[in-house]
Formats: structure tokens, sequence, C-alpha cells
């Protein structure tokens, strides 16, 4: 088992969130699994919706109208669960350089996981129905 260093603890929050730094030729080692909470993106009826991963790297949205969905800001790897409701509309998607897998419908109950990915200038959405 490694011993922690001291200098590989970047910051720690009010809120318990830790940040480690794999410094050297090592990395990181993560020898267990880690579970996350779900965000509540909530209703989605018009406008754009930018996910934001500090809220969480998985996430849920109800769609309930049309609306777009552009790619996160900073670099990581979001997976939503996009719910259809009975006024489910069209999501068109914009600014992702590349977007492929199965088309969206808008029938109420369909589900679908989006997952995107977004590094160095570059954003892959893949869309997945669940149904």
């Amino acid at each position: 088992m490694s011993t922690l260093k001291a200098d590989a603890i970047t910051a720690v929050t009010t809120n318990g969130d830790v940040s480690i730094s794999g410094n050297g030729s090592g990395g990181l080692n993560m020898l267990s699994g880690a579970s996350a909470t779900p965000f509540d993106a909530g209703t989605k009826t018009s406008g754009t919706f930018t996910p934001d991963e500090a809220n969480a790297n998985f996430q849920h949205v109800i769609n309930g109208g049309a609306h777009t969905l552009a790619p996160p800001t900073n670099n990581c790897t979001i997976v939503i669960q996009y719910t259809n409701n009975a006024s489910a509309g069209t999501i068109t998607v914009s600014g992702f350089t590349l977007v492929d897998g199965d088309d969206a419908t808008t029938t109420n109950g369909d589900d679908f996981f989006y997952y995107i990915t977004k590094l160095n200038g570059f954003s892959l959405l893949t869309v997945k129905a669940l149904q």
C-alpha cells in the first residue's frame, strides 16, 4: 500500500470534495470502484442546455419541449439520462464536433443515454436509445 503524499491533495472544500493529483510517473490507481449521485437537471422546455460537470458527471433531465443541447465548457465526460414526457420536443444539438448513435424520439416515456466527452476543443455526443 502506498502512502499519499501531502502535496498530492490539491484541494479540500467545505462540502468534503477532495481533489487529488497524480504527480510523478506512477499516476493514480483506484483500488475499488466509485459511486456517484446523479444530478437532477430538471425539465428542459426551451432555450439551450449546457451541462456542467461541476453538478455531477451523471445527470438526468426531462425532455419537456424543443430545446438545444450544447457541449460543456470544460474538458470532461458526462452521461445524461434523457426521459421524454408528454410534451417532449426535438432536441437540437449545437456545437459538437461529432454526433453519432441512435435517433432520439419525442415519444412519451422513451429514455436515452447521452454520452458527452469534451477534450482539447473537440466534443463528441453519442446517443443511445434505451427502449
